[in-house]
């Protein structure tokens, strides 16, 4: 059984998926920022049609094959991809503190430079799973979107040697 499903199972009804993640994302302490340093894989979890549609809406941003993210102590990082067997650099991203949207906690999210067209409007809000796992929750910053959070989780890949 995945991570996803022994945490967010069973969700009792389709139309209430959302809320479920959301009151698990509000349960969690937010992290410190110097916390989320190294390279993290990304996995989509929801319903059906977001692990399916997230792939594809990356795509059609820019960003195919999302691989995770990488963040450095000093609060900046890099979207990841895959190309071939490699992992390449590709939307830098700036981690700051600031209230969260899902509960107003002082937390950790993920904002990109004004020089990254499109990805500026997007947010994503971080807080620890376990001592390797981050739920984070997505959001666009576009008037009749701003409510809408979309789940996903980033695991902590063990640095090479």
């Amino acid at each position: 059984m995945s991570l996803t499903a022994t945490l967010f199972s069973p969700l009792a009804s389709r139309r209430h998926w959302r809320r479920r993640y959301e009151a698990r994302f509000a349960s969690l302490a937010p992290p410190p920022r110097g916390s989320l340093t190294g390279r993290f894989q990304g996995e989509f979890v929801g319903p059906l049609w977001l692990r399916l549609g997230a792939p594809v809406l990356l795509a059609v941003l820019g960003m195919p094959r999302w691989w995770g993210k990488e963040f450095t102590a000093q609060g900046e990082g890099v979207n990841l991809v895959r190309r071939g067997k490699q992992l390449r650099p590709a939307v830098p991203l700036v981690l700051r503190e600031a209230p969260s949207r899902v509960d107003g906690q002082r937390g950790v999210q993920v904002e990109y430079p004004p020089q990254s067209a499109h990805w500026r409007l997007f947010v994503d809000e971080l807080r620890w799973l376990n001592g390797r796992t981050v739920l984070a929750m997505s959001r666009v910053n576009l008037p009749l979107l701003r409510r809408v959070r979309l789940p996903f989780l980033l695991h902590q890949v063990p640095a090479s040697p």
